[in-house]
């Protein structure tokens, strides 16, 4: 697999139009989704006892420990889903003891989500597996190709979030 791009990445020059540069990077991220690897990478992560979690479920988890407390809207917001998403891949967090349900402070019939301490290990755990496979993949690149591969995918990644809260702004006034 680590030459499979190379000749591609080799006819891409900085001539290149940006609809080919597009279809480039866009063929690039879905393959990073649909390598079969990810999958082993996926349960070494997410794996609770016999019970895999969703990348959903994780990213739940880590909302929740992040902040205490929050509300199911407050945590869709966060996730930016709807709220009526939630509340169905929450449900084996709960089961699993991961997270709780307890009333709201101010409004007892608002529930608020909290992490148990199985559940902070468990977010703990996900972290410190992620940063060693991020350390093991990093190994592979020249340490000064891997900062400008940091550089770029950080300057990628805000021009992604400026774009989708163009996109959310026209969906908001409904265009």
């Amino acid at each position: 697999m680590a030459g499979l791009f190379r000749s591609k990445r080799q006819e891409a020059r900085v001539s290149d139009d940006p609809p080919t540069l597009a279809g480039r990077i866009s063929q690039l991220i879905l393959e990073w989704n649909r390598n079969p690897y990810n999958r082993a990478i996926q349960r070494k992560l997410y794996s609770v006892g016999d019970f895999e979690l969703t990348p959903v479920q994780v990213h739940i988890l880590e909302a929740v420990v992040a902040r205490p407390g929050q509300r199911m809207n407050a945590l869709a917001q966060a996730l930016g889903v709807d709220a009526s998403t939630v509340s169905r891949p929450i449900r084996p967090l709960l089961d699993l003891g991961l997270i709780e349900r307890r009333p709201g402070e101010t409004d007892r019939r608002e529930a608020c989500l909290v992490p148990t301490a199985a559940g902070q290990r468990q977010a703990q755990a996900i972290a410190a597996v992620r940063r060693d496979i991020t350390i093991a993949v990093q190994r592979h690149l020249a340490p000064e190709r891997l900062a400008l591969f940091a550089d770029l995918f950080e300057e990628y990644l805000n021009a992604a979030i400026t774009e989708g809260r163009r996109v959310a702004e026209e969906e908001r006034r409904g265009g």
